[in-house]
């Protein structure tokens, strides 16, 4: 999904479009806080059950935009054309974070999870303003780099000290990101990352199922508050 030219669209008008699609799955990262806090406050299948609930819940209302294709105002009507008949990519997101989060270790899910978000959405906005290269359908390997730019800076904020992990997950997320197609990179890009990252970890005899490992100064600053 990410890093595309779009036909028969201005450049301003694509960005301007893209830039609110990116602004409304920037509310992922308060799902991944909303875990993370239920999990240190009461227990992991607690925040499990709560992630299943809102996922069941959003296929609800994928239920009725979908079968009962209801008006939606202009505002909200920010999908691409192939999209509004198929399922949505937050069903998707929401899906594999549960799926990354009962798998793999805390540490891992959380980075593979924020690769996904914050390197989706540097790679399409930086493709569709810079992008001039295609390299892969309609992506561009401007977008390529700047996606992977900033998945190295994700991974290094979150596992600064196991840098064989970061930057493999990186890569990883970036590669599947780019030859995703027909399937939803809300999915294989978590799934991926996550498990090379796993992997890695368990060779490499890595301890990652601290909690709450790279949120841990989160907890510090609130209890302190």
């Amino acid at each position: 999904m990410a890093f595309r030219l779009y036909t028969g669209l201005t450049m301003s008008t694509s960005i301007k479009k893209e830039i609110l699609r990116k602004l409304f799955h920037l509310m992922e990262l308060p799902v991944l806080l909303a875990y993370t806090v239920c999990r240190y406050f009461w227990s992991e299948k607690v925040a499990i059950l709560a992630l299943t609930a809102m996922f069941m819940v959003l296929m609800e209302i994928e239920y009725v935009r979908l079968e009962m294709k209801p008006k939606l105002p202009r505002l909200l009507n920010i999908m691409r054309p192939h999209e509004k008949d198929n399922v949505a990519g937050s069903i998707f997101f929401i899906a594999a974070t549960i799926i990354v989060f009962a798998v793999f270790d805390y540490s891992i899910a959380l980075t593979a999870l924020m690769l996904t978000v914050c390197g989706d959405l540097a790679s399409a906005l930086f493709g569709i303003k810079f992008g001039k290269h295609r390299i892969f359908r309609k992506k561009t390997l401007e977008g390529f780099l700047a996606g992977l730019a900033v998945n190295l800076l994700v991974g290094f904020l979150m596992l600064p000290a196991f840098p064989a992990i970061y930057v493999i997950m990186a890569l990883v997320a970036s590669t599947v990101e780019l030859l995703t197609g027909k399937l939803d990179d809300n999915l294989t890009v978590p799934l991926f990352a996550g498990f090379t990252g796993q992997i890695i970890a368990f060779l490499m005899q890595a301890d990652l199922s601290a909690f709450p490992g790279p949120m841990e100064w989160f907890f510090k600053l609130i209890t302190k508050s």
